[in-house]
């Protein structure tokens, strides 16, 4: 029964990694026009995709997750940091609340993205708050 289980699993992986390929290929050909609009202290909805690991992994049909711009390099690509709704605490993740609710900006699954990742704006970190994520950043480099 375990090994059923376990079978089911790794099944479901395939699967996963399976549709997170097919529309990694759609991305990379499509031209966003949100790279143009797309701005440091934004939140944003991003294709994450199936990762491997404890990597964050994006979630429903477009494996997308809520990512702040921290550093934007130039239009085609930026210093993405994942965001959850769970609420956790320690040394690389930063707490904050946003219309009556709190989130977690986990600063240890930070990464290099391309800007044909971006899905639609969610809105605007508070300046506050996104200083304090700019303080973090700075103490880990």
């Amino acid at each position: 029964m375990i090994k059923l289980n376990m079978q089911d699993n790794i099944q479901k992986i395939i699967q996963y990694f399976t549709d997170w390929a097919k529309l990694k290929v759609k991305i990379h050909f499509y031209d966003n026009p949100h790279a143009v609009y797309s701005k440091e202290r934004q939140i944003w909805w991003a294709s994450m995709g199936q990762n491997i690991g404890s990597e964050q992994n994006g979630k429903h049909r477009n494996f997308e997750r809520p990512v702040l711009i921290l550093k934007k390099f130039n239009a085609e690509m930026f210093l993405a940091v994942p965001i959850s709704s769970q609420v956790k605490i320690g040394d690389y993740r930063y707490v904050f609340e946003r219309e009556g609710m709190k989130y977690t900006a986990n600063l240890s699954q930070m990464r290099v993205m391309s800007a044909k990742r971006l899905l639609r704006q969610l809105g605007k970190l508070a300046e506050e708050d996104f200083e304090n994520i700019k303080q973090m950043f700075r103490k880990m480099t």
